[in-house]
């Protein structure tokens, strides 16, 4: 890793305007591992002017979906033969495993572009057809032009691919603002675009606090387009600085998923379930399973096995490939995750495991499992963003489903039964906008990741993710050939 991270703008590598630079943290460590620029307003309005410029004046746009989806497949494959770089730094300045960002997030980053790129060159519109007797019609899709693309620290790398490079694979220009904890593999994703011979001011990156930085984004008047993932109160500040100019504006936020176990669902594969749903990255994950809904009749089955396996969970350096779960990301969100710990005591809650520091050392906190019966408590009803999960009885299926949904957030949801009819109704009444069958994580390239509720708008991957970026063109052919259309009268002169 470098000592220093430079910011990218119109394809050159620039210094912090003023001499700052922003420490980044080993959360595993608490140590400075590197450090990047910080961008000052000037540098934001020109990353905004590079792409702007790129978008209009520029070819990427106007290049042949082939073309683009060439580049894109040199990229997938550069990051591919450098698939143990890029997940060493992930798990350094994120705290997650190397067994995830090695096994899982690397791998399925390349897949992720690989898959942009074929589906970029067969991304239709619709054919000529005529609808009116003296003209034919169709729809063609363009895309929307400067993309802002505000990505979280939880998955630095992976959003980004996900955002910007779903952005520029259907022809947009976009400016990067990864998070000030996890810029580096941001940084390093652009030294890779410029090596395959992506035109400058295509892809840019700034650095900077969100309130600074990202506002001036998000109410830039060059910029076409927010796309944020993050937490769903920035989501609406975003929306609010966007509104001024009318920004198309793409959101995932935040998610309090549940996690549903009927009396007749396999026990040991709903607890491992369980234990993988909610502890995969950390915890620190929007669909993480947090709400776990048992049936009364299997509740102290499931209990005491989901107990059993979470004493297996090794904690500890990220590094070690042995290690199942690492640190959170900083000291102060885990101070955050902490003081839901003790609200959820304070409101009744039964604190059944962990909550502890198990080492003196690091962001680390342990898994922890609180009973409650009360679903309009803190600890159910807000984001926690940590591996804090409630676990609660119930006895009818509508009981269970009205308190599923009695949330804000509308991310994701699973269901653990062998009853084919009951799983199907609940896909159709649960309100959120993945749902998982006997199953909590999976989500392939080829599916969508969209939001429901206050957990956002838009959808991420697939083709519907693909064409966020684009608006819907309708073109108008005359085939009559006449100078006076049949029509003209409805305005003027006679039939």
């Amino acid at each position: 890793m470098e000592k220093k991270y430079k910011l990218y703008i119109n394809g050159v590598w620039v210094d912090s305007e003023d001499g700052s630079y922003i420490d980044v943290i080993n959360p595993a460590t608490e140590e400075k591992i590197t450090e990047v620029a910080r961008a000052s307003q000037n540098q934001v309005d020109a990353a905004v002017d590079a792409a702007r410029d790129a978008f209009d004046k520029g070819p990427w746009s106007r290049m042949t979906p082939a073309e683009r989806s060439n580049l894109l497949l040199k990229l997938a494959e550069r990051i591919e033969n450098k698939l143990q770089e890029y997940a060493k730094v992930e798990s350094m300045i994120s705290g997650k495993t190397i067994k995830q960002t090695s096994n899982y997030d690397i791998p399925y980053i390349v897949d992720n572009i690989r898959y942009m790129a074929g589906l970029a060159r067969n991304f239709e519109g619709k054919a000529l057809k005529e609808y009116v007797p003296e003209g034919a019609s169709t729809i063609r899709r363009d895309p929307i032009g400067v993309v802002a693309a505000i990505t979280p620290w939880n998955y630095p790398l992976m959003e980004v691919i996900w955002r910007a490079i779903a952005a520029i694979s259907v022809g947009n220009t976009v400016v990067v603002k990864p998070a000030s904890l996890t810029p580096v593999t941001t940084l390093m994703l652009a030294s890779d675009l410029e090596a395959v011979g992506l035109p400058k001011g295509v892809f840019n990156v700034i650095v900077g606090p969100g309130s600074s930085v990202g506002e001036q984004l998000a109410k830039h008047k060059k910029v076409d387009m927010i796309a944020f993932t993050g937490s769903t109160e920035v989501g609406k500040r975003l929306m609010e600085l966007g509104s001024s100019t009318l920004k198309k504006v793409s959101l995932e936020l935040g998610g309090k998923a549940p996690f549903i176990v009927f009396d007749d669902a396999d026990v040991e594969a709903a607890v491992q379930g369980a234990v993988v749903g909610g502890l995969v990255n950390n915890g620190e994950d929007c669909a993480n399973s947090t709400r776990y809904y048992v049936h009364e009749n299997i509740y102290s089955k499931f209990l005491n096995a989901l107990l059993r396996e979470l004493r297996k969970v090794k904690i500890g350096d990220p590094l070690d490939e042995t290690v199942d779960m690492g640190p959170l990301i900083s000291q102060s969100h885990r101070e955050r995750v902490e003081s839901y710990i003790r609200k959820g005591i304070e409101e009744g809650g039964k604190l059944t495991y962990g909550g502890k520091r198990p080492f003196s050392k690091g962001f680390y906190l342990e898994p922890t499992v609180i009973e409650t019966d009360n679903n309009r408590s803190v600890i159910v009803q807000e984001e926690i963003f940590g591996p804090v999960w409630t676990v609660l009885k119930f006895k009818e299926y509508d009981e269970v489903i009205e308190k599923a949904n009695d949330v804000i957030y509308g991310l994701g949801a699973s269901v653990w039964t062998k009853d084919v009819t009951r799983a199907i109704r609940a896909t159709r009444d649960l309100r959120f906008a993945t749902v998982w069958i006997n199953e909590h994580g999976p989500v392939p390239s080829e599916m969508p990741w969209p939001s429901y509720k206050q957990s956002g708008s838009g959808s991420s991957l697939s083709t519907y993710g693909l064409e966020e970026y684009t608006y819907i063109k309708h073109v108008y052919f005359d085939i009559s050939g006449a100078t006076r259309k049949s029509w003209y009268y409805q305005v003027y002169g006679q039939k």
